[in-house]
């Protein structure tokens, strides 16, 4: 191009003289146009679909004043996106409005009946407001479905549904099947532990901790089980060590707090 563009100036500057001189030549040819960019144009469904992603991450975040901006912006594109009532319903339910969140959740399973995700949610929302039994058939209802990907989660909330109002033994039965979907899994086999711990089943108590301590950090509820397992197995050295971890890396937790007591009830 440098070349081009300097060959007329240099015949100006000859008054012509070389340039009439010189033998024809054919002008060179120039490239053709870029063809013109057409701008992408988003659809409002893709906008509230971006809207509504960006409220979940701010729901994560525990920024529910920006989630909810984003939410309505998302609603006002597209009314029809279940996902948006879903994390309304999360973020309400976060926020104490019951009555909102019920609607938001109902709105999601109303334009997708099938979403197990959004019926898990719906199920936890239930069992977290004094609705526990309700709860039950919207868990197994998730789990039964071939494409959820994740089937241990609302087996694992429906043994904490049912074992918070007394049924034992159908809990038992959903933190089994949670195992069977996702083996060692340790909030399962920490529930398992601790009915078994309730009813003076120690060895399976012991047992069923185990995977829960092949965890990076086992969270301080299931430090403070194993010493209490381990104080009424009578094995003095286990239950040092699980009193020093608890010590070690949860010194402000209520169990590390509770171990001068002793009250393993």
């Amino acid at each position: 191009m440098i070349r081009l563009l300097l060959a007329p100036a240099l015949c100006l500057v000859a008054l012509f003289a070389a340039c009439s001189s010189a033998p024809k030549s054919s002008s060179p040819q120039q490239p053709e146009p870029p063809p013109p960019v057409t701008p992408q144009v988003v659809s409002p469904r893709d906008r509230a679909q971006i809207h509504t992603d960006l409220a979940e991450g701010y729901y994560e975040r525990g920024r529910m004043d920006i989630a909810l901006e984003e939410l309505n912006e998302a609603v006002g594109l597209d009314p029809s996106n279940a996902k948006t009532y879903n994390v309304f319903g999360l973020v309400y339910a976060t926020m104490g409005d019951n009555r909102q969140a019920e609607q938001s959740f109902q709105r999601a399973l109303a334009l997708a009946p099938q979403d197990s995700d959004f019926r898990h949610n719906w199920g936890w929302f239930l069992c977290s407001t004094d609705r526990a039994r309700e709860s039950i058939a919207e868990f197994e209802q998730a789990a039964r479905n071939p494409l959820y990907r994740t089937p241990e989660n609302a087996l694992i909330n429906a043994g904490k549904c049912s074992a918070s109002f007394g049924d034992t033994a159908a809990a038992q039965n959903f933190y089994r099947r949670a195992l069977a979907a996702s083996p060692n899994n340790p909030t399962a086999a920490y529930g398992l532990a601790f009915i078994a711990y309730k009813e003076s089943r120690l060895a399976d108590a012991r047992g069923y901790l185990r995977p829960v301590m092949l965890q990076t950090a086992p969270p301080p509820e299931a430090l403070y089980l194993g010493m209490c397992v381990e104080r009424k197995l009578g094995d003095r050295q286990a239950e040092l060590s699980y009193s020093s971890q608890l010590r070690n890396r949860f010194p402000e937790s209520a169990e590390t707090k509770a171990i001068p007591t002793g009250n393993c009830e």
